[in-house]
């Protein structure tokens, strides 16, 4: 599985990264992540495998999600995130949202 999120999280926070798939997928289908969906975020993807419609496929360790929420939010580091919800739990806003960009979580 490729690792999208192999920053693992960056001290000070970090630009949004335009050639990683999932984080731009993440970034059209919230373009505004308040604390509510930020939080939901960080738990579909802390542990989570992600899978795209044309085999593509991303994962992402506990800091590594908070990175990317930073990121797209342009503001803070993976800290301000960091277990901010239960991993590995994907909400039903989440994954529709998601889904309409071709991803859906791999889950046990």
């Amino acid at each position: 599985m490729a690792d999208y999120g192999g920053l693992g999280g960056v001290t000070g926070g970090r630009g949004v990264n335009t050639d990683d798939a999932f984080e731009m997928a993440v970034r059209r289908a919230f373009n505004r992540i308040d604390e509510e969906i930020g939080r939901e975020l960080w738990s579909a993807m802390a542990n989570v495998d992600w899978v795209h419609e044309n085999g593509d496929t991303a994962g992402y360790s506990f800091r590594a999600a908070g990175d990317l929420i930073a990121a797209i939010r342009g503001e803070g580091d993976y800290m301000d995130w960091y277990c901010s919800g239960p991993d590995g739990v994907v909400s039903e806003r989440v994954r529709q949202a998601l889904a309409r960009e071709g991803w859906r979580p791999e889950l046990d």
